[in-house]
């Protein structure tokens, strides 16, 4: 399928999806068979920002996402003007 709509990004299907939700601590809804949203920001490799979802509130919208990444870039240009002093 994802040859077909020449998608251009990695698909993934056919995961245990109880086991993928337990693996990242996702709520996983075994009624329904589906897991709720688990967001993470990776600054250099490393989880910044996390949040897990229960439910349609506190997920991540990209603009929060983008004010975050912003936030980080300026920092990381301070921090690396004060090496420099």
């Amino acid at each position: 399928m994802a040859e077909k709509h020449k998608i251009g990004f990695p698909v993934v299907y056919g995961l245990d999806v109880g086991k993928e939700a337990d693996k990242i601590g996702a709520y996983f809804d075994s009624e329904h068979g589906y897991f709720q949203p688990a967001n993470f920001i990776l600054r250099n490799g490393k989880v910044v920002q996390a949040t897990y979802s229960s439910g349609p509130l506190g997920r991540l919208q990209a603009e929060q996402v983008l004010m975050l990444i912003d936030h980080y870039r300026k920092q990381e240009v301070k921090d690396d003007e004060a090496r420099e002093a």
